[in-house]
């Protein structure tokens, strides 16, 4: 009998192991939901979204704010067709974060003033998720505090889009200096990712006497042996240009991109005089 009550008694302590093994001070289901708090970040889109349907990046690059005789240069407005209204803002260039260079505001439409509450103090490499409220339909990144000049080397806005269209209310455009080089991207420049496939088209504009030049570039393929690291170069895809001499004027322009191409639409000042209040309409495919 001995034997027997013995092994009664070891099938015992492995049932109580069992037992404990399974129990614990919490469910599991709230084990597994802490564990994917912990582990998710913040984004903009939907969750789980396919390739397709993920946010939409507009990139403005080699913008100038400043203040000078005529009005207008001191800020860009963005306007665009979200789906929501959290949007997210990249800046880089010579912010001063100290003296409050720019400010960047979540706008409605295109010449209401935001109120303080809808702005932020951007920090340059620093992306920052604009304050989302009803209505939200854009961003306006302007000059703050006693700032006169800020170049801005590139403008990122990322949004959940309904469709690709922007409107985007320029400050003054200069014709280039010479110190300054346009190529290969253009002074400024635009480009909406992801690339997809389809028909480009945009439209410039202005307020006064002026000429500008608009074209659009697609990116040439790197050479397959190369020595060291090159930039990215562009050739020219499409272009148009248009003056006049006595009043607003505009251009207008139009090509088809293939899905592989990162392309560039850009906006050159060809003229000898600003270009006042610019305003560039394009829709990506």
């Amino acid at each position: 009998m001995a034997p027997t009550r013995a092994l009664a008694c070891a099938l015992i302590i492995l049932l109580v192991a069992a037992c404990a093994e399974g129990t614990s001070s919490e469910p599991q289901e709230a084990r597994q939901e802490v564990g994917a708090l912990a582990t998710s970040t913040p984004t903009i889109g939907r969750t789980g979204a396919p390739a397709d349907d993920e946010p939409n990046t507009l990139h403005i690059y080699r913008l100038r704010l400043h203040v000078g005789r005529e009005e207008g240069g001191e800020r860009i407005r963005i306007m665009v067709n979200n789906a929501d209204p959290q949007l997210r803002v990249t800046l880089k260039g010579n912010l001063d974060q100290d003296q409050r260079s720019v400010t960047v505001c979540a706008v409605t439409d295109e010449t209401s003033v935001p109120p303080s509450t809808q702005c932020v103090l951007p920090v340059a490499d620093r992306p920052v998720d604009l304050p989302a409220g009803a209505g939200v339909k854009g961003a306006e990144i302007a000059l703050a505090g006693r700032s006169t000049l800020v170049d801005l080397e590139e403008i990122a806005l990322t949004y959940e889009a309904t469709d690709r269209r922007v409107r985007v209310l320029l400050p003054n455009i200069d014709p280039p200096a010479e110190d300054l080089v346009c190529l290969p991207k253009g002074c400024p420049a635009f480009q909406m990712a992801p690339a997809r496939a389809g028909r480009l088209s945009a439209q410039a504009s202005w307020s006064e006497p002026g000429g500008a030049l608009l074209d659009i570039r697609t990116e040439v393929p790197a050479p397959t042996v190369a020595i060291s690291p090159t930039p990215p170069a562009y050739r020219v895809l499409s272009s148009s240009t248009s003056s006049s001499n006595a009043g607003p004027g505009s251009v207008a322009i139009a090509a088809t991109l293939r899905a592989e191409q990162e392309s560039l639409l850009a906006l050159t000042n060809n003229g000898t005089v600003p270009l006042i209040t610019p305003v560039l309409e394009a829709t990506w495919p």
